[in-house]
């Protein structure tokens, strides 16, 4: 019996699940740095009649906030925005450098605890189970969270909103404020469907991936006796053919 097996266990499940939080946050990033999507949004909510702000004008400053939130500090020079949104806007460049950094600094921690625990482990089984149960670590809270914002979205916002800023520029007034003129609340409803849809997908393909691997490799035992978990049923009875006597 492998005595390492629970802990090489938890390390296998905090690696998968460190993973899948990569996944998550780079689901975040490419959709909150799409200028495309910025602008199809607009579109499907008809913000030009009231933005204020020309067609060609408007695909400008998606490019320029997608540049912005991609780490580049110079995009939003001279943007149209008041003093209240650039502060604002401020706040959301230091949160998506913190999510590239985050992300950089889990990366190796995935890969680390991953091989370490499937190495230490050496059971196939285990390893498919862990593949499968540690996205539950993200979906459950998510999954909560997601149901609140379809029960009061309005709510869900103003509560993420809060725990991500420690400042109340967020709240900005339509009638002055053109950033939540082109940035509708409709927007960042799709954007949250579509970073889950994204990070799920992402998911299930690394789940489905790991359990694939789990049957392919390693092909020749010498490599890695990886144990495949199976029971052995009762073994056969033995029938006595011998002489039974002579009449």
């Amino acid at each position: 019996m492998n005595k390492y097996r629970l802990p090489a266990t938890v390390a296998l499940l905090l690696g998968f699940a460190v993973l899948y939080a990569i996944l998550l946050l780079t689901a975040i990033h490419l959709i909150g740095t799409d200028a495309g999507l910025y602008y199809s949004e607009q579109m499907k909510a008809d913000i030009l009649p009231a933005a204020g702000i020309a067609d060609g004008a408007l695909r400008e400053l998606d490019d320029r906030l997608a540049s912005y939130l991609k780490g580049d500090a110079a995009a939003l020079d001279d943007a149209p925005f008041n003093a209240r949104e650039m502060t604002h806007m401020a706040d959301c460049f230091e949160l998506f450098a913190l999510l590239r950094k985050v992300r950089a600094r889990l990366i190796p921690w995935a890969i680390l605890l991953i091989v370490g625990g499937a190495y230490v482990l050496k059971d196939r089984r285990r390893a498919r189970l862990c593949a499968w149960l540690s996205p539950l670590a993200l979906l459950l809270p998510l999954g909560l969270f997601a149901a609140y914002a379809a029960a009061d979205f309005d709510r869900a916002f103003a509560l993420f909103h809060n725990v991500l800023f420690r400042n109340d520029l967020w709240l900005l007034d339509p009638r002055t404020d053109l950033l939540i003129r082109v940035c509708p609340e409709s927007m960042f409803m799709h954007m949250g469907a579509r970073i889950a849809l994204l990070s799920l997908i992402g998911m299930l393909a690394v789940s489905a991936a790991a359990t694939l691997l789990t049957f392919i490799w390693p092909k020749n035992k010498e490599e890695n006796a990886w144990k495949t978990t199976t029971r052995r049923g009762p073994a056969p009875k033995r029938i006595d053919f011998g002489n039974r006597g002579t009449r």
